[in-house]
């Protein structure tokens, strides 16, 4: 779609609109009113005149802008005195972008910036803020770029962030094409990290999760499994658990057969990953330094019969990972490094010594055909104190390490970088990426600019897709032996992407983890072109709420509910779902997660299956996160596969159909699930006061702003009115424990840092008084009163069970099952569990 409108400058004078990230503001602002003032000047002058004093460059100018549902292109033609013309043409959108349902109004909103000469004083499109919004920033890009002032267009945003990274239109013959690894040929450069650990079953058995989900992968076209530490912590394999077994060594290493025999018999390969200083993220300074030389020795043996023991067990290589801030890393980095003997960081071959030695190691014990690879930090940086990276390691060292270890029999280099202080800054780039607009997050209040920290290394600019490239094609020109990396590397987020990456030689191999947890048969579905069957990862991180971030809540995953329950007392069957003994006619009401959820696998299960919901389209609450958060968390890909999965399964989509207890009735369902989401409480009243939907249009609520509530929601929502320039203050009458409920627990350790660095108040523990014209009064929990200004208030108080109609149908005598937030209010990832193990006990 391009709409196209002319016409001249007016002698209005008035002082630009920015949105809050537009621009510089200092500089952005003399430039724009300059050129209000100077276009004021020119008016009357004659010709000769006006091209003497020429105010703008003439041309026509460009400026890409987002909204929460689509990207435009701003095209706008100025002459020497005015602007003259502006284009817009949407890039891409979704069902929820208002581009199409506005264009006469929009066309008319374009035509009056013209006609005023630039965007301030003209009234927005009412019911199309976003769209008003990017018009208005495309315009003031374009302005300063016909000024001369393309730094200031550039210095916008540190981190720019572009889009047309997911596109699914080749074959990805690259990525499904075969590599040598060492003497192991593999068929496909994907790669199954060792990223994280999984669960234990019932029987606190993590050998039993792990053929069931590992060998899934491999039946999937994963053609290596690399298995971190934790699945063989109790088999007398690992160096540091060498003498941990429980009866004979032969005893423990039968254990994993079961596990290594599941993956060969789908013909792939599996090894493990081996640490120094066991598989901790971190070990304290002191077992690098303090360690003695006859440790280190013993430690080298331990490596041998580790590699040995591996081996007989079956498995075909070895990873040993010297990066992020683990043991063997701390050899590597002068930072950590204050040894005064040959391991010490005088040089780059008493650094890499001890890694050198356990290659070496397993090569002598298990031959030189026995394949070995290294996990490095490419380049580290100081998160926690940007700047300050005096003997962090750079990518020049990086490389000459590489170097030694490939020297030392390394058969490949996977690649990350370090950081020092937050875990998922070395190989989750993408949690910051979590704020609308605030593009770099370091995890401390602090922002990552790309072009510069990592040594510009890191390619933060497509919401931490693929990041690390540009640091694997610098360790590639270094070495002989394939290169790759994880970080987001998520096939089925960009195939084409990284299908080009591949062959450009930029990269080798593509690691992944989560987006594999997550959907164990991706691979083997976007081989056969199947990207609408595979379960996207949203990069929510709750698969990581239990690793890392000493908190009690259990790992889970938001799209995969089989993940963390599978083969335990929560999900005892396993993965697969049971198919049904008789088929029954199932009624879903609401076609939220949890009603979706349930919808697909009661269907998948046999069950004939109809899904009821008053709203136009699927998704329910999912289409008002979208516009909050943006598409950092893929939640159109979330719509597009619950839908594709709905249709392919026969489920019967009945939208626009309110549904209530006679209808019910007249229908005659064997079973009821009702999902029909939470209620929301209003507890104050004025023309000030705006419920979640009502204040999704930003213009109408001022500057100041009111949150009332500090759950997921409310919390999320803040960081929305902050990428739309308002001044937020919560209200919390709950323990600072409940601010950001139902956010995993990486998301709350970067987004309420940012929060506060973005001068948001929260006020804990703290009663609501009275809301009226002039603000909100609380009593704190100082006990103390308090009157906080605003211009408008929000009512974000934590959603309540809405079981009304759940009740009504029970007490007719009808099987009714009541899931997701109308029976406990919580957040994505608990309604979809919900919702399948409710389908599950169909």
């Amino acid at each position: 779609m391009e709409n196209n409108v002319t016409g001249q400058s007016s002698e209005t004078e008035g002082r630009a609109k920015f949105s809050r990230r537009g621009f510089v503001e200092g500089m952005a602002l003399t430039a724009l009113g300059l050129a209000s003032a100077t276009s004021i000047s020119l008016v009357g002058c004659s010709s000769e005149a006006a091209h003497g004093s020429a105010l703008y460059e003439k041309g026509t100018y460009a400026s890409k802008q987002k909204t929460p549902y689509a990207t435009v292109e701003i095209t706008c033609t100025f002459d020497e005195a005015s602007l003259t013309k502006v284009s817009y043409q949407v890039l891409s959108s979704s069902e929820m972008d208002y581009f199409p349902v506005y264009a006469s109004a929009i066309d008319d909103y374009c035509a009056a910036i013209v006609e005023n000469g630039k965007t301030s004083e003209v009234d927005a499109v009412t019911g199309a803020t976003f769209c008003s919004s990017a018009i208005n920033d495309g315009v003031d890009a374009c302005m300063l770029q016909a000024l001369g002032m393309a730094d200031v267009a550039a210095a916008q945003e540190p981190n720019p962030q572009n889009d047309g990274f997911d596109t699914f239109e080749g074959d990805c013959e690259e990525v499904f094409s075969p590599i040598k690894l060492g003497t192991m040929e593999l068929p496909n450069r994907i790669i199954k990290s060792a990223g994280s650990s999984p669960w234990a079953d019932s029987n606190n058995d993590k050998i039993t999760v792990s053929t069931e989900l590992y060998g899934s992968m491999a039946e999937n076209g994963v053609p290596l499994i690399i298995l971190a530490g934790g699945a063989l912590s109790n088999t007398g394999i690992l160096p540091e658990s060498l003498d941990k077994i429980k009866g004979t060594v032969d005893e423990a290493l039968g254990l994993v057969s079961p596990l290594v025999e599941a993956v060969h018999n789908a013909d792939s390969k599996i090894g493990f990953q081996m640490c120094f200083g066991g598989a901790a993220p971190t070990v304290p300074d002191s077992v690098i330094n303090d360690t003695p030389i006859e440790e280190l020795d013993q430690f080298i043996e331990s490596v041998g019969i580790s590699a040995e023991r591996g081996k007989t067990a079956g498995f075909d290589c070895i990873e040993i990972k010297g990066a992020s801030a683990d043991g063997l890393n701390g050899f590597l980095t002068r930072r950590i490094n204050k040894r005064e003997d040959e391991y010490g960081p005088q040089s780059i071959e008493n650094r890499t010594r001890l890694f050198c030695r356990m290659i070496e190691k397993v090569k002598e014990v298990n031959g030189d055909d026995f394949p070995v690879g290294a996990l490095i930090n490419g380049i580290e940086e100081n998160d926690a104190s940007l700047g300050d990276d005096a003997q962090f390691i750079s990518n020049e060292e990086a490389k000459e390490i590489a170097k030694a270890l490939v020297a030392a029999g390394a058969d490949w280099i996977q690649v990350r970088v370090g950081a020092k202080a937050q875990e998922m800054n070395i190989w989750a780039p993408d949690v910051q990426h979590i704020a609308p607009k605030a593009d770099g997050l370091t995890g401390f209040g602090t922002t990552f600019n790309y072009s510069s920290h990592f040594g510009g290394l890191v390619d933060g600019s497509r919401s931490g897709f693929a990041s690390f490239l540009p640091l694997v094609a610098a360790i590639k020109e270094a070495v002989d032996v394939p290169v790759g990396c994880a970080a987001c590397m998520d096939l089925r987020m960009g195939p084409d992407y990284l299908n080009e990456a591949l062959k450009q030689g930029q990269i080798d191999l593509a690691f992944m983890n989560r987006p594999l947890n997550c959907d164990p048969g991706l691979v083997k579905k976007m081989q056969e072109g199947r990207r609408e069957d595979v379960r996207p990862c949203m990069k929510c991180m709750h698969c990581h709420d239990s690793i890392g971030t000493n908190r009690a809540v259990p790992s889970s995953c938001r799209m995969n509910a089989s993940s963390f329950n599978s083969l335990t007392e929560t999900m005892p069957e396993g993965m697969t779902p049971s198919p049904v003994a008789t088929k029954r006619n199932i009624m879903v009401i609401g076609a939220g997660p949890a009603g979706m959820e349930a919808a697909r696998v009661a269907a998948e299960r046999g069950h004939s299956v109809t899904i009821y919901d008053s709203e136009t389209k699927l998704g329910g609450l999912l289409h008002f996160a979208r516009g909050v958060k943006g598409n950092h968390e893929r939640f159109d890909d979330y719509i597009a596969y619950i839908t594709a999965q709905l249709e392919s399964n026969g489920v019967d989509v009945q939208l626009s159909k309110k549904v209530d207890a006679a209808f019910v009735k007249e229908q005659a369902p064997d079973a009821v699930v009702v999902a029909v989401g939470g209620a929301r409480e209003s507890r104050f009243s004025g023309a000030n006061v705006f419920s979640p939907k009502e204040a999704f249009s930003p213009t109408a609520l001022g500057e100041r702003v009111v949150v009332l509530g500090a759950s997921v929601q409310a919390v999320d929502f803040t960081a929305f009115l902050l990428a739309q320039g308002k001044t937020v203050t919560i209200v919390n009458p709950n323990g600072v424990e409940a601010v950001d409920k139902g956010q995993s627990g990486w998301f709350r350790t970067y987004m309420l840092p940012y929060l506060y660095a973005e001068g948001v108040k929260i006020w804990n523990e703290s009663v609501v008084e009275s809301v009226d014209d002039a603000g909100v009064t609380i009593t704190t929990d100082a006990g103390l009163e308090k009157t906080i200004p605003c211009d408008s208030v929000v009512e974000f108080h934590d959603m309540i069970p809405n079981l009304s109609l759940a009740d009504e149908l029970e007490a007719a005598g009808i099987e009714v099952h009541a899931v997701g937030d109308c029976a406990e209010p919580y957040n994505i990832q608990k309604a979809v569990l919900a919702g399948n193990l409710c389908a599950r006990a169909l």
